[in-house]
């Protein structure tokens, strides 16, 4: 995206899953940055619903798709 205001907002759907849109940052969003550049816009209640969530972007043969999960309660890297 060439609009340094513009990040992708993640949203809730009616169906019970996500999607991921071209949004402008708004009042009261949670913003994530990647090397200075907003990445995912995600409105306050929707962020809250999200604590402790890992947020990833995995490659299927399908494409990328984003996956939102439990985040784990230790580093995967330290043996325990």
């Amino acid at each position: 995206m060439s609009d340094p205001d513009i990040g992708l907002r993640l949203e809730a759907e009616t169906s019970g899953g996500f999607g991921l849109f071209p949004d402008k940052q708004k009042p009261g969003d949670q913003i994530v940055e990647y090397r200075g550049a907003k990445v995912l816009l995600i409105e306050d209640s929707l962020a809250e619903a999200l604590t402790d969530a890992k947020i990833d972007c995995k490659t299927t043969g399908k494409g990328p798709r984003l996956v939102i999960g439990k985040a784990e309660d230790h580093d995967p890297d330290q043996a325990g």
